[in-house]
């Protein structure tokens, strides 16, 4: 069970094989890309409509399909981790948002009641995590990882947040790796079945077990790192430049959100 969850998990997260699919956002420089994701993230953030949100969602779901990404694969990422972040926070507004009541949980003076206001603010919650996590998804997987960094370097983000993020992404499969091979061996010298307390005093050793591998581990690459001239940031050796098919593109996303935008902010205060 816990070797097929690692396999799941790190099939969830390796995505560099669509990124170098022929699609029309792999040839957009990862400037632009990143502009028009922060400008979906920032629109979906300040929608409020149901409509506007839905729009932006069939938007990500167009920029999948015309990078040629599987929107099966593609919404299995985007999707598994909304309904358990946001469907968490996202219950309690059915019950304590004040409005007209729909439906009733429960024995009454005691029943929990849902309105109708609650089940709308819980909806425009749920879309609008779901698009957030789906533009940074399309990004993530149209993108080749390395080039999403020498973007964020072009735009003078800090070098130690850059670095941090960097060295994040790669140790996690490497570390993905290292539990799976310590799952495997624990299994090859079991005999028989376990009770839930051996089983659970197995996986408290084994991630202590990880997080000292892991530490080693870091201590060797930094000191490699440094016998190598690392000064505390990366030095990049692309220095692509935006070509005007890249900007046209970067226009056109602008453009859509800016539209959404007031088309939900005139809808909203018209109502």
């Amino acid at each position: 069970m816990l070797r097929g969850f690692l396999k799941t998990f790190e099939d969830t997260f390796y995505v560099e094989k669509y990124s170098a699919s022929v699609g029309l956002l792999q040839s957009i420089d990862p400037r632009v890309k990143l502009i028009g994701t922060i400008a979906i993230i920032v629109t979906a953030v300040s929608a409020r409509a149901l409509i506007s949100l839905v729009a932006l969602l069939a938007l990500v779901l167009g920029l999948a399909t015309a990078a040629r990404i599987p929107l099966r694969s593609f919404l299995y990422r985007a999707t598994v981790f909304v309904p358990l972040f946001a469907g968490v926070i996202a219950l309690p507004l059915l019950f304590i948002t004040p409005g007209t009541p729909v439906a009733e949980i429960g024995v009454r003076p005691y029943a929990a009641v849902i309105t109708g206001e609650g089940v709308y603010r819980a909806a425009q919650f749920f879309l609008r995590v779901w698009v957030c996590v789906s533009s940074l998804t399309l990004l993530i997987m149209a993108t080749r990882f390395s080039r999403i960094i020498q973007a964020l370097e072009r735009f003078k983000v800090p070098a130690l947040f850059v670095t941090l993020t960097s060295v994040t992404f790669r140790f996690i499969f490497v570390l993905i790796d290292e539990a799976y091979r310590m799952v495997v061996a624990r299994e090859s010298r079991a005999v028989g079945r376990e009770n839930r307390m051996d089983v659970l005093r197995s996986l408290a050793t084994m991630v202590g077990t990880l997080f000292i591998r892991s530490y080693e581990r870091g201590e060797r690459v930094y000191m490699a790192m440094l016998a190598r001239g690392y000064s505390g940031q990366f030095r990049s050796v692309d220095h692509t430049k935006a070509r005007t098919r890249d900007l046209v593109f970067g226009l056109v996303i602008v453009s859509i959100c800016l539209a959404i935008f007031l088309v939900d902010f005139l809808h909203m205060g018209a109502a």
